[in-house]
């Protein structure tokens, strides 16, 4: 059991330097390695900007016992903010972020979008945002480079 483990964390491992390998390439090759950089760093940063850490509250019951409950409408919205992905290249910086699954969520993902806006603009000053575009499941803030 142990050697189909080590088998499938081997395979994995070499999997992901390749994929590693091929976008550091494809960067190289017609890009630039900083942007892929900056695309990781800015997509950790957006992530942790859009979470929404007010999820629990305590709750005291008749027994005196402390209960949390989570708030599922959060849940929802954090689970579309972690598939979060900011694109930054050469001429074009793309951000996009998945439509949660509820009416509630969305909500708040709509709410947030002028937020969204000015935090991706302030983060790219390079760029010129164009409003959010929604093409399916997914909401794109589209920039271009100021010339």
């Amino acid at each position: 059991m142990l050697d189909i483990s080590l088998f499938v964390a081997v395979i994995a491992f070499f999997s992901l330097l390749v994929l590693v390998y091929y976008e550091a390439f494809l960067r190289l090759k017609e890009d630039n390695l900083t942007n892929l950089w900056k695309s990781v760093y800015q997509t950790l940063t957006i992530r942790m900007f859009l979470r929404q850490s007010e999820h629990s509250e305590t709750v005291t019951t008749v027994e005196q016992a402390k209960v949390t409950r989570y708030n599922p409408i959060n849940k929802y919205f954090n689970q579309a903010v972690r598939k979060v992905i900011v694109d930054i290249r050469e001429n074009k910086v793309t951000l996009i972020i998945r439509i949660p699954k509820t009416q509630q969520a969305t909500k708040i993902l709509k709410d947030m979008e002028m937020l969204i806006s000015e935090e991706i603009a302030n983060r790219n000053p390079d760029y010129y945002f164009s409003r959010p575009e929604r093409n399916g499941k997914w909401l794109y803030f589209i920039g271009t480079k100021r010339k």
